[in-house]
């Protein structure tokens, strides 16, 4: 049967050779012409969680694009190739690079012993094991995509933990058995019921089948606490580890209410109805998003951390784009982290209103300017770390505002049509950055070139001024004409221009600026103050406030990281470009908090309480609860009471400051309890 022969190599498997080749073969690319396109995957893993091992065979069939004798896999380099075959005969021709030496990463290169045609089908069966433990071997340095241990074990598709070709774009169908001892639960994604099989040996299998092509070999396996949540269509299926259970409902509200969201914005995804969410280990990737399952570390379900909601909305949304929608190839991900970037966005600015709204749209404006120039977005994937914060910035951040711009330069209307049109077109379809510009163009029957050239391929971005005179009508109003203008050779797009008037009079105007320059003209009852570009930071530009945001910008990622020196560095050279900042001040007061230097936090927060600098409400609010519990951490109650009086007496609520201030009323702030030290208020 195939179940028993996939494992059991028998004879074949003991004539079989394995070569490890020295660092200059190693080196060795895919020879021109070993191009092929993996169509179906047959695998039987076995989990041994005691010993750390996993033991595999596989039925690959793949269809040659151009003629060749050799194809090459992609494999974890912790793993060992135990044999190949083909129509039954071993292939002793097969070279494996556990190392990883050249640019593909560990690898096994297969002699097929023949030359294939292009366009007929073959099929190879690979026998490997070995154990997984740490992230030797796998595509990242320090975290692991893949582990089996008795605490609980995953199998993520980037690990290599099965031979596949060309990351992230060859999806295929898949018949995969999971065995594990019994007792053990697995979960994954199946267009077939789960059916757990009991074999007398004392182990359980696990099939899962995929009938569409897809990025397959995402799992989940151990003693876990499962909870089904039903949110309208959708049924989230949450495997967790006992004592963790805590953030199920929370979680189950985030994610269900953004497959709805996402689900009425574009259309159904690939995945069906079903979604597993599976805690992993603080060893593990953060989040790791596969067709119809996603990861998590388990410091999301640490009770003592504020939950993350927007970073739960973006990797709901890779859902659609990059496994509902695939990749071409790596170098295409802005129509997979920019558009799931966007996508959350865009369900949290349906959400919001007033100061948080505002908050919103300037901080994602901000982290998509933090290394502007460091790469365009189509050179980012190739030329930058993807774990580094300079990718992420211009990738998701920027890439997200790019989507912004686009739906400003469309009108909703027809974005929406866009993105509706993309899911549908690219259906269990790989897609390109080409591929999404033609798409552009043909829904708005417009040359979209110059958009795609400036802001995806591109760097750089506009800086706006206005000139304006005001004059006094006859019939006591106030008239105001003037110019915009900006320094971009073509920017082609509709710019939002305020004018601020006595009396909170405010009026908005859109202008289109196909050139340089573009004239206005406003008429007011008061007597305007001033005249604001973008007032809803929809277009990614410079300006003087921009310049100080972006230097602190990257204090406050870099305190985020736990850089506390750096951060310190980068908030005070921003302070140098503005003196009377209150968010800088406010955020350098979290750096000392947090290194409880408690009186260098209460001169910073102080300092935010005392700029006379436009700020946001919510900085006073928040100022005055960070002093209280500075004062709290130091003993003297009595101020950090007086502190959170006055919280209450500013009237924010942002951030659900007026149950901070009840609540540290209540019961002083006690810098040793790990719940208080993680919840540090919004910096952002």
């Amino acid at each position: 049967m195939f179940r028993s022969n996939l494992l059991s190599g028998g004879a074949v498997a003991a004539l079989a050779l394995l070569f490890l080749t020295s660092s200059a073969s190693a080196q060795q690319q895919p020879a021109v012409g070993s191009r092929f396109d993996v169509t179906n995957y047959r695998i039987e893993a076995q989990l041994n969680p005691d010993e750390h091992t996993l033991r595999a065979g596989a039925d690959v069939t793949f269809t040659p694009i151009d003629a060749t004798r050799s194809v090459v896999f992609e494999l974890n380099g912790s793993l060992h190739v135990d044999s190949v075959e083909k129509d039954g005969h071993a292939l002793t021709g097969f070279v494996q690079d556990s190392v990883g030496a050249g640019a593909l990463g560990p690898n096994v290169r297969i002699d097929l012993g023949e030359v294939v045609q292009p366009k007929q089908p073959v099929t190879v069966r690979i026998r490997w094991s070995g154990a997984l433990t740490s992230p030797e071997g796998g595509p990242l340095a320090n975290k692991r995509l893949a582990y089996v241990g008795p605490e609980g074990s995953y199998l993520m598709y980037a690990s290599r933990w099965f031979p596949f070709h060309d990351y992230a774009a060859d999806r295929a169908t898949a018949d995969i058995t999971i065995i594990v001892p019994t007792g053990m639960q697995v979960g994954g994604l199946s267009d077939e019921p789960v059916t757990p099989q009991v074999d007398k040996n004392g182990t359980t299998r696990f099939r899962f089948v995929n009938k569409q092509p897809v990025l397959v070999g995402n799992f989940i396996a151990g003693t876990y606490l499962t909870k089904t949540l039903k949110f309208g269509k959708y049924d989230l299926q949450f495997f967790v580890k006992p004592g963790n259970e805590n953030r199920i409902g929370s979680y189950g509200e985030t994610m269900g209410r953004a497959l709805e969201f996402y689900t009425n914005q574009y259309g159904a995804p690939s995945f069906g109805s079903r979604f597993v969410i599976a805690q992993t280990d603080d060893e593990a990737i953060e989040a790791y998003s596969g067709p119809g399952i996603l990861f998590l570390a388990s410091r999301f379900f640490d009770a003592s951390r504020p939950a993350p909601e927007e970073r739960l909305q973006r990797e709901v949304a890779y859902q659609w784009w990059g496994q509902t929608v695939g990749l071409k190839s790596f170098d295409d991900a802005w129509v997979s982290q920019g558009l799931a970037e966007w996508s959350a966005f865009a369900l949290r600015e349906s959400s919001l209103s007033g100061a948080q709204l505002d908050a919103a749209q300037r901080e994602e404006q901000e982290r998509a300017l933090t290394f502007e120039q460091t790469s365009s977005i189509a050179r980012a994937p190739s030329a930058l770390d993807d774990q580094s914060a300079a990718y992420q910035s211009i990738v998701f951040y920027k890439g997200a505002m790019v989507f912004r711009m686009l739906r400003e330069t469309l009108g909703k209307e027809q974005f929406n049509k866009l993105l509706h049109s993309f899911l549908e077109q690219y259906r269990n379809k790989n897609a390109s950055i080409d591929d999404f510009e033609r798409l552009t163009a043909q829904v708005s029957a417009k040359d979209m070139r110059y958009f795609f050239a400036q802001w995806v391929e591109g760097t750089g971005v506009p800086e706006f001024s206005v000139d304006y005179q005001i004059i006094r009508t006859r019939s006591g109003k106030f008239r105001t004409r003037g110019t915009v203008r900006q320094n971009f050779e073509n920017l082609r797009m509709p710019v939002e221009l305020t004018l601020h008037s006595e009396g909170n009079d405010s009026q908005t105007k859109v202008l289109y600026l196909e050139g340089k320059s573009e004239d206005f003209d406003f008429e007011s009852k008061g007597q305007p103050i001033s005249a604001e570009v973008d007032p809803n930071d929809k277009i990614l530009r410079i300006s003087d406030d921009l310049r100080i945001s972006i230097v602190a910008r990257r204090g406050i990622e870099l305190f985020h990281e736990g850089q506390y020196a750096e951060a310190q560095q980068q908030l005070e050279s921003a302070l140098k470009l503005d003196r009377n900042n209150a968010w800088v001040y406010y955020n350098l007061g979290l750096v000392y908090f947090e290194q409880k230097n408690w009186q260098l936090a209460l001169d910073n927060f102080q300092a935010a309480l005392d700029a006379a600098s436009s700020k946001a409400e919510w900085i006073d609010t928040w100022a005055h609860i960070k002093r209280g519990n500075a004062y709290d951490a130091k003993g003297d109650r009595a101020r950090a009471v007086a502190e959170y009086n006055k919280a209450l007496q500013s009237g924010s609520n942002y951030d659900n400051a007026q149950r901070a201030a009840k609540k540290f009323i209540d019961t002083p702030y006690d810098p040793k309890t790990p719940a208080e030290q993680a919840q540090n208020g919004p910096g952002e």
